[in-house]
């Protein structure tokens, strides 16, 4: 009997003192695991790439029309070209001709838009919209030599 009481004197207080001593979370307070941590993680890297991808995607939407705008537009300078005169058609071409070109290095900004994953495309943006600058600010000088 007295071996029981000894294992229960020792026994009982240990159990009481790990049962107490172990950490709850507070009220309010929510345990996060690592899995949590790294599942949450990969849906914010989705939803990111997501995002990017519709933004890439808008973006080049964009960018396509407004140089088929321009493209159209050029169209119809050179269609004016055609009815002027030898000397005033000869200034227009070469006119038309520097838009050409640089319809030409937009296009190719294009391409490489085109190329770009959804993580990298805003590295060439900057380039794209300088060159859809570039085109639109000719083409509205052209646009005055033509009246």
């Amino acid at each position: 009997m007295k071996k029981i009481e000894f294992v229960a004197a020792i026994f009982v207080p240990l159990f009481l003192m790990t049962a107490c001593s172990k950490e709850t979370p507070e009220k309010g307070e929510t345990h996060v695991s690592t899995e949590d941590v790294k599942r949450e993680t990969g849906e914010a890297l989705e939803t990111k790439k997501t995002y990017l991808a519709q933004q890439k995607e808008k973006y080049q939407k964009d960018t396509e029309s407004t140089l088929n705008y321009l493209s159209d537009k050029i169209k119809d300078l050179q269609a004016k070209a055609e009815q002027a005169g030898t000397d005033t058609k000869a200034k227009y071409n070469e006119i038309i001709e520097g838009l050409q070109k640089k319809q030409g290095e937009a296009q190719n900004k294009l391409h490489d838009l085109k190329s770009k994953s959804a993580d990298a495309w805003e590295d060439v943006k900057s380039g794209m919209d300088a060159a859809l600058e570039n085109l639109n600010n000719s083409y509205n000088d052209a646009v005055s030599h033509f009246k």
